[in-house]
């Protein structure tokens, strides 16, 4: 898609977006009131959400993406939030790399428990047929594990909490507990979010565990481009899961 902004006033960002069929979008955004929704202008689909095809949709939700990434990109001010920048989970990529091994072991080895030993968490979170609103045995389908870096790419605090998903074949959706902790103002969440997954057999802790993690990270760098219709780079453009929603569909990139 292309995007170029097209002037501030009064606190709200003009941004005009063509998406890939040629269609032309202006999307306000307004950067005093976080709650407020953009106004998304545009003469090519249904106005009605519910008139528009599912290819329609993901294409309108695709360029209010790429529209704000535009604005937080090309602007001072912060419009996105720290897990849907490349270049900051770039640098979380980084402080894991440079992270020292046993830092890494002491910081991250609840999690790897955690993913390996999910029936232990679901006991501790009291997630159980008997409690969830959905019928049938719930499963956990992904956890989160955020932690907080500085500007020298170097990890500062790692949050105490998971948060993490559940559902079966049952649920119309995910549901969620835990306690979605978040970094300080002086410092970058980065969020490594996965599935459970069984051991490989060559599979060596802690260095293994945080490839995980850094191949997660990657993944979810191709998700933002993903999510506002584009194609990532080169170097990110991998197998595997990253973001566990987005504007894209995983069975279409045969991941």
């Amino acid at each position: 898609m292309k995007a170029e902004i097209i002037g501030t006033e009064d606190g709200i960002i003009g941004v005009k977006v063509i998406d890939p069929r040629g269609n032309q979008h202006l999307v306000e955004i307004d950067v005093e009131d976080e709650d407020s929704e953009d106004l998304h202008a545009q003469e090519s689909y249904p106005l009605d959400a519910s008139k528009r095809t599912q290819e329609q949709e993901r294409l309108m939700n695709q360029v209010a993406a790429r529209a704000r990434f535009e604005a937080h990109t090309q602007t001072e001010y912060e419009i996105l939030r720290d897990g849907w920048v490349p270049r900051q989970l770039r640098r979380g990529i980084d402080a894991l790399e440079n992270m020292p091994i046993e830092e890494f072991d002491e910081s991250f080895c609840e999690y790897y428990h955690a993913l390996i030993n999910p029936e232990k968490i679901k006991k501790e979170h009291g997630i159980t047929e008997e409690t969830v609103e959905f019928p049938g045995e719930p499963e956990i389908a992904l956890i989160m594990k955020g932690f907080c870096i500085d500007d020298d790419n170097e990890v500062v605090n790692v949050l105490p909490d998971m948060y993490i998903y559940y559902s079966n074949e049952h649920a119309e959706k995910n549901y969620t507990t835990g306690t979605p902790a978040s970094c300080s103002d002086d410092t970058t969440q980065i969020t490594p979010m996965l599935p459970p997954f069984k051991l490989p057999d060559d599979f060596i802790y802690p260095e293994d565990f945080r490839g995980f993690m850094i191949h997660n990270l990657i993944c979810q760098i191709r998700d933002v481009y993903w999510n506002m219709g584009e194609d990532p780079p080169a170097a990110y453009d991998i197998d595997g899961f990253g973001k566990g929603t987005g504007n894209f569909d995983y069975e279409e990139y045969n991941y």
